[in-house]
């Protein structure tokens, strides 16, 4: 069993000293409520940015990013596993100058990061596709006995990342800034995740309003039948309670995955 705190934070554009406070006010609850693992939206101390060269971090000289630093601290302080979304800074690969950005989602336990996640799919209708670099890899972490798949926002329309590895975990992960005229949208993909998946679904999105778009309540966590089963318990946390064991006997009771075809799906990819 696993305590899952899913928070839906108003970023502070252009403000991450203050947008930590906010972000320190919900551990602080979610600590009082026994949570365990604590899931922030996308770009959790920026908000969803096109000015990547403001605010990305990089390991150099083996030193951590602040944010990550900022993670670390909190999740030893209230002794919880913490994830969040950041924009790290790399080097161009043949360049001593250039540099890279990737929206990424860590996963951090104390001072471990378990989970380092580059989204795979940047969203090209905004541009993202032009500004970050496409991840390449799919992730997957461990907190206590639930084994954590990792995606960011527009990853949870192209369900073939989520399947490819779906005997590798019993719960996902989404964080995201999904907008409000889009949440209908959001809400009916997470929970697809989780049926077709046969596992939890952990969709965490921001609100608030940035330069672009407005954001509204509706972090979720789906089981494997598509029942949201978080319970709110102030303005900006929801806390849900999840077993790995519920999920081992709803595959073997309903073992759809028998039925899998991978030689075909391979053949006619």
């Amino acid at each position: 069993m696993l305590k899952v705190g899913v928070t839906e934070l108003d970023i502070i554009w252009n403000d991450a000293e203050e947008t930590k406070k906010r972000c320190i006010a919900i551990m602080e609850q979610a600590y009082k409520e026994g949570v365990e693992l604590l899931v922030f939206p996308e770009m959790t101390l920026t908000g969803y940015t096109m000015e990547p060269h403001l605010y990305g971090e990089t390991y150099k000289d083996g030193r951590i990013p602040d944010s990550i630093s900022f993670f670390m601290k909190n999740s030893k302080k209230y002794n919880m596993a913490i994830a969040f979304g950041y924009i790290e800074t790399a080097a161009k690969a043949g360049s001593e100058d250039g540099e890279i950005y990737r929206n990424k989602l860590a996963l951090v336990e104390g001072d471990n990061l378990i989970l380092d996640y580059a989204k795979i799919h940047p969203f090209s209708f905004s541009g993202e596709d032009k500004v970050y670099c496409a991840g390449d890899k799919v992730c997957q972490a461990m907190v206590k006995d639930m084994v954590i798949g990792g995606y960011i926002c527009y990853d949870l329309r192209f369900p073939e990342i989520f399947s490819f590895v779906r005997d590798m975990y019993n719960t996902i992960l989404v964080i995201a800034s999904w907008p409000k005229e889009r949440v209908g949208q959001w809400e009916l993909l997470l929970a697809a995740r989780a049926v077709e998946n046969q596992a939890y679904v952990i969709g965490v999105n921001r609100i608030g309003r940035d330069i672009n778009n407005e954001y509204v309540a509706s972090s979720h966590v789906y089981d494997c039948y598509g029942n949201d089963i978080a319970n709110r318990v102030s303005e900006n946390l929801l806390v849900a309670q999840i077993d790995s064991e519920f999920i081992n006997n709803a595959r073997k009771d309903f073992p759809q995955c028998n039925d899998r075809r991978n030689a075909l799906y391979k053949v006619l990819s």
